[in-house]
């Protein structure tokens, strides 16, 4: 079997709202390709630590670093990704849990002041995991000529502008995973950001047009050229026509697979 060959870009950038206080970005995120039996498997994560805590910088850190060295570890030992089911996950969350606890008690602060939400994709040849606690999103498509999808709705808390984090005891009543037996050739993860950009709130839906303005430039772009893509993006995200509708911080990841002619024209319809 042939392995996906991946581009992918990201940015995350610090909003207005953390400049005029002086806060640091609080979002992270990761992407990368890692081996596995099946081919080559992308990992992508995004976190977005909630503004309240104190260390949630740090642990939107901590949590991509754990589930990225997890995913890594379970596909070198000959993992499967359709053998990947929401207890593991939960499991990989659980050692963050325990990181974070244990870095808190050294600190003498509370492990919540390292709250963040979580987004994450594995996606292979033939088949796809994601998984999700608070707000943000994931988006994808099977081809580059079907309408995108969402994987889930963000998740709001208990009242307005909060949501739930992978830092709290009961995230596994929150943590929301799918396993997709279907190809996937375009990915996104945003941070709640920008999510009102990017979702249709009355269809619960991705808005097409904001995602069909990045995936063609991403897949038409060389592999060397992806860094300066990259930096574009973030100046994107940074931009007065971004800033006028979001004043927090925004991360995007836009990755897109080299798949055959032959599968892009077995698609079944046009983007709408």
């Amino acid at each position: 079997m042939n392995p996906a060959r991946w581009h992918w870009i990201s940015a995350s950038v610090r909003g207005t709202s953390h400049l005029s206080s002086g806060t640091e970005c609080q979002d992270n995120h990761f992407c990368a390709q890692v081996l596995s039996g099946e081919g080559e498997i992308l990992v992508a994560l995004v976190s977005d630590g909630a503004g309240s805590a104190k260390r949630s910088a740090i642990g939107s850190q901590m949590i991509c670093e754990v589930m990225h060295e997890q995913a890594e570890q379970y596909f070198a030992e000959r993992g499967q990704l359709g053998q990947i089911n929401q207890r593991l996950i939960a499991n990989w969350i659980e050692l963050f849990r325990n990181e974070v606890i244990l870095r808190a008690d050294g600190e003498g602060v509370s492990d919540r002041d390292f709250a963040c939400t979580l987004l994450g994709v594995l996606v292979g040849p033939n088949s796809a995991v994601m998984f999700q606690i608070g707000d943000g999103a994931i988006v994808y498509s099977p081809n580059p000529t079907t309408p995108y999808k969402l994987a889930f709705w963000p998740e709001r808390g208990e009242y307005e502008n909060t949501t739930y984090f992978a830092t709290q005891p009961t995230f596994l009543d929150q943590l929301q995973f799918s396993l997709l037996d279907e190809q996937v050739a375009e990915v996104a993860l945003l941070s709640d950001g920008i999510q009102r950009l990017a979702l249709n709130y009355q269809t619960r839906e991705p808005h097409q047009p904001f995602f069909a303005g990045f995936f063609p430039t991403l897949r038409s772009t060389a592999a060397g050229d992806l860094p300066s893509i990259s930096d574009k993006l973030a100046e994107y995200l940074d931009s007065p026509k971004i800033n006028e509708r979001t004043d927090d911080d925004k991360t995007l990841v836009l990755a897109v697979a080299d798949i055959s002619t032959e599968a892009v024209s077995r698609a079944s319809g046009p983007r709408q």
